[in-house]
This record gives C-alpha cells, structure tokens and sequence, in this order.
C-alpha cells in the first residue's frame, strides 16, 4: 500500500511540474471603440516545452462569468487570433476552434522566446468585432526594447512577388483609400488566390498603445459599397494582382502594416510596411 501511495504522489507531483496555467484579462483594443464584452485568456505553460502553451480563449457579458457560445463567422473562421512578438518581427495569424462551452482552445508552437501580444478578434452574440489584447511572455519576460521601424517605402519584396502601395502616408480621423498591386517579375501576378474567403488580410498595430486594426483589400473596380456583407472566395478561386484597401486609422503616430496574400501552390505571404499617420 505504501509502495502504491508513493508511486501515486510521484505522479502528481510529475503532473504539477508539466504544466501550471494562468487566466489574464484582455485589454480592449480596437481602435477608437469600446468594448460591449470581457475577454479571457487561460494560459498553460508547459514545462516540457516552454515554446508550447495551450491557449484558451472566451468572452463574457461585461460583469458576466458565462461564456458566450454564439459567434458570427467573419472571413471563413469564428475567431481570429493575432499573435506579435514585442520587436513587431514575428507576427502569426491563428484560428482556434470554438468548442460548445464557448471556449476556442488551441496548442501554439511558438519559434522564438518574446513577450508576444496576443489580439482575438471576433464578433459574439451579433454584436460589432470585440478585440482584445493579451500580454504573453514566452521564455521570456522581458520587453525587447524600444522597437525600430525602419522605413519601408511604398514597394516591399517577398518570395517571387513585389507589394506595392499607393502610399505609407495615412491622415488620421478619416477613410483612407490605399491602392496594392502585387507583381511577379515585373508584371500583375497571375498566381494568387484568397485567403480566408478575401484577396488579402492586413492588420494594423500603432507602435506606441499597440491598438488594432484588420481590414480586407477589395477587388479593383468591385463594389465600394461598405455596408454590404462580403462575398466568400473559395480557396481554388483567382484573386487580382490589383486591390483597394479602405482603412480609417484614429490616432496619429507609427504603424507597422501586415498584409497576407496567397501566391502560387496557395504559399502564404506577408509584406511588411511602415507606415505613418499624421
């Protein structure tokens, strides 16, 4: 018996030093708007790995604990989850599964040790998109330092393909109206194809509050009409090497531009930019 006890306590022990879990409240983070949810992160941190943490996701009421578990689907997915390292140079767009408790769960393999900011976008309960923002240290809890956003210019280079933009300069407190072209050896590329259901993702993050903001390229010459629920591509469909993006950035200061665009075998790309808002 007390051979058995003592291999019993073994165990628990050896399962309390695997994993210790942490629950962090989100910082709203949609730019300009104020939040109408809660938004909960559970963190466990393996100890075997400390790259490997499984995170769980879910939002409340506001002054509520129950979970919601309705969520519209926006751009093929129930949420969307942004992961940043803290120098901006890792960035990773994930989407946990919704399980019928409300909670998206998901195990994250991350390449690099960083304090990783950790946005979930989503829209619960038919409400507007709810954003958070969560702090994540991962092998590491201490700030890079200062970031530094080098200028980019309005063309970038990645993979095969050139990224250019109609301009990196935005006027804060207004729709902004952003040309893209992708070239592939000089010319309108003529191998992407959507992602997500859309020709293009791009995230926006001010580099000083770190607020957020997604929006999705238009079609060239398709229609502008805002208030118009946007129709899904499959992933099999051609997207246009040329695009319109409508941004509205609130604040004035330094973003740093993610934008994601499938090219040719459906490779996933992202060009960086730095851009500036007066």
């Amino acid at each position: 018996m007390k051979a058995l006890l003592s291999k019993c306590l073994v165990v628990f022990v050896s399962i309390l030093s695997i994993s210790r879990a942490e629950t962090i409240k989100g910082i709203s983070a949609l730019q300009g708007e104020a939040p109408q949810t809660d938004g909960f992160l559970r963190v466990t941190h393996l100890a075997t790995n400390p790259f490997e943490q499984k995170l769980d996701f879910w939002m409340t009421p506001q002054h509520s604990t129950v979970p919601i578990k309705s969520y519209q689907v926006e751009m093929t997915q129930k949420l969307h989850v942004v992961l940043v390292s803290d120098d901006f140079r890792t960035f990773l767009h994930i989407h946990p599964q919704l399980g019928p408790n409300g909670h998206f769960t998901i195990t994250q393999k991350f390449a690099t040790p960083a304090i990783y900011h950790v946005y979930v976008d989503g829209e619960p309960n038919n409400l507007n998109h709810q954003v958070f923002r969560f702090d994540l240290p991962v092998g590491n809890d201490k700030p890079a330092g200062a970031r530094v956003l080098p200028p980019t210019g309005m063309g970038v280079h990645v993979g095969p393909y050139e990224v250019d933009l109609s301009t990196v300069r935005l006027h804060s407190g207004q729709m902004e109206m952003i040309d893209v072209e992708i070239l592939k050896d000089g010319k309108p590329a003529k191998d992407l194809h959507p992602y997500l259901g859309v020709p293009a993702h791009a995230v926006f993050l001010n580099d000083k509050d770190l607020s957020y903001v997604h929006v999705h390229p238009m079609a060239m010459g398709g229609d502008m009409d805002m208030s118009k629920p946007v129709a899904t591509l499959p992933d099999s469909a051609s997207s246009p090497p040329e695009m319109m993006l409508h941004v509205s950035i609130k604040e004035a200061g330094t973003y740093k531009l993610w934008l994601q665009f499938r090219g040719a075998n459906n490779q996933l790309y992202i060009a960086e930019f730095t851009m500036l808002a007066s």
